[in-house]
């Protein structure tokens, strides 16, 4: 049976980590882009990249995480029946990307420099400004051929693999935090404590489900209610059943 995993987060930290983990896997297929002819929609979700991590300080938020990780896994050293090797490659990793993270530049710096970017980015943010009297520019690159655009997007997306590394590691650290178990939530209904530890909120239910979870949350408490899915119906109405689903408090 398909399963699907929705994540809640707690803070605006794991916010911004897991908006910036989907749009970077948005971009993470630059041959399948220029293959399907997606080039505008590439444009359009690294442009909202670069807005995000340009307005916020990723970089101190993922150096504290990244020490974070680096003390837990020093400390699972001295537990027996352990995998020493796995953990201390595991340590070299994280070390190897906190010092490629404090050597680097601001986040996206790179790019700025880049006179077509900079050319065209304006303009996607008004709404159908794409059109070739608006950006003759961008629409002379779209007939370049195949192999110029695949490069051009793999070099636009190089200064961004030192986030997409960090961001990787700090969302596994919180990931693994705990394991997914059973839950079951009355009439569709689950409520829970949390504390300043618990920075996300994952819920694993059947895709074969009529119904989808929602969440709301605090550092107090937190309460999942699933609601049935209805593309007919103005408004979704709840679950008025018993549910059982994983959850895990990361």
């Amino acid at each position: 049976m398909a399963q699907v995993v929705y994540e809640f987060p707690l803070n605006e930290k794991v916010r911004n980590y897991l908006r910036v983990e989907h749009l970077l896997g948005l971009l993470s297929e630059p041959k399948k882009t220029c293959e399907q002819h997606t080039e505008i929609q590439f444009f359009r979700d690294f442009f909202a990249l670069l807005d995000l991590v340009e307005r916020i300080d990723l970089r101190t938020e993922l150096l504290l995480d990244l020490h974070r990780y680096s003390v837990t896994l020093n400390s699972w050293l001295s537990h027996p029946n352990i995998d020493k090797k796995r953990i201390e490659l595991q340590i070299e990793l994280v070390c190897t990307i906190s010092e490629k993270l404090k050597e680097s530049k601001r986040i996206g710096y790179e790019l700025k420099s880049d006179r077509f970017l900079t050319a065209i980015r304006q303009r996607f943010s008004i709404p159908g400004a794409t059109c070739s009297f608006d950006l003759p520019k961008l629409h002379y690159w779209l007939s370049l051929d195949k192999n110029t655009k695949q490069s051009n997007l793999h070099q636009w997306l190089e200064p961004l693999t030192i986030l997409k590394d960090a961001i990787y590691l700090a969302l596994e650290f919180i990931r693994n935090r705990e394991e997914l178990s059973d839950v079951s939530a009355e009439n569709g209904f689950y409520q829970g404590v949390t504390d300043s530890k618990i920075e996300l909120i994952r819920v694993q239910s059947s895709q074969t489900t009529l119904f989808y979870p929602t969440l709301s949350g605090n550092k107090y408490r937190y309460a999942v209610r699933f609601m049935k899915f209805s593309q007919n119906d103005n408004e979704s109405t709840t679950v008025d059943e018993t549910v059982t689903f994983l959850l895990a408090r990361c």
